[in-house]
């Protein structure tokens, strides 16, 4: 199987924790791209990635008369995303190779999804391909992320267990291309894009160990390296794991990433 269709599957499969824990994190984190580009004018807009349709009301609020054309790999996610008001028939696709006619998208947004790409540069190829001519992209991607917290402590206790390691593709995560904006310009540049704006921004987003349990247990490495264990062993790291998270205090549970974003053409 491909890297890309073992982490569609994979994502198919965690769906709704995405939907329900993930998301409402990373949304607001990806907002500032929106009025960077020229939504008001916009007739068709891309988003490249959907996953769930999170965006796809602000998408709408920032362009109320556009057609709006969400593209996942997905099919899991975009089956929660049909139930955004707004959207345009999902389409299940690799944004390696969009099903999308060239030069027809005034607007293209690739929110939290490059990295996960094996080849980024035909990503942003592919975008540049389905833009208009006066057409922009927006990238969102994370820059100085120091994970979540208590990432530290999953792989110490499931190391500790004998856990297996991560058995997704390394392929489909590669933040290191593009974590400065040096990088991310790069990245841009080599792919036949035009950077016209880079920036970064640094957000906050405050945990409790019951909201950052769920989350790490639904779809982050502990879930992908958990069903390696057997009960018992999952229990005994799972339980550990809640009694240090326990101890964080309020300040050591706050998420302080850092997001760089682009408009590109």
């Amino acid at each position: 199987m491909q890297p890309t269709q073992s982490l569609a599957q994979e994502y198919s499969a965690k769906a709704d924790v995405y939907e329900s824990r993930w998301s409402p994190v990373i949304k607001p984190m990806a907002m500032p791209i929106l009025s960077a580009l020229p939504m008001k004018t916009a007739r068709t807009v891309l988003d490249a990635g959907a996953g769930t349709g999170a965006m796809f009301q602000e998408i709408r609020n920032a362009t109320p008369h556009a057609t709006i054309i969400g593209v996942d790999p997905a099919e899991g996610m975009l089956r929660i995303a049909r139930n955004h008001a707004g959207l345009e028939a999902p389409v299940v696709a690799d944004g390696q190779q969009l099903p999308i006619r060239t030069g027809s998208i005034d607007v293209g947004l690739l929110i939290f999804v490059l990295f996960h790409m094996p080849d980024p540069i035909e990503g942003l190829k592919e975008m540049h391909r389905v833009l208009r001519h006066d057409g922009r992209a927006g990238i969102v991607c994370w820059g100085n992320d120091p994970g979540v917290p208590g990432a530290s402590i999953w792989t110490e206790e499931l190391n500790r267990e004998g856990a297996a390691p991560d058995p997704r593709d390394p392929s489909v995560m590669q933040p290191a291309l593009m974590n400065t904006i040096d990088k991310l310009r790069d990245l841009v540049e080599s792919s036949g894009c035009t950077a016209h704006e880079l920036w970064a921004e640094s957000f906050s987003h405050q945990f409790t160990v019951e909201k950052l349990l769920p989350l790490q247990l639904g779809c982050a490495v502990a879930a992908r390296r958990l069903p390696s264990l057997d009960a018992e062993a999952r229990a005994r790291c799972t339980q550990r794991v809640r009694e240090r998270l326990e101890k964080f205090s309020e300040g050591e549970l706050n998420y302080r990433p850092e997001v760089l974003f682009a408009v590109i053409s």
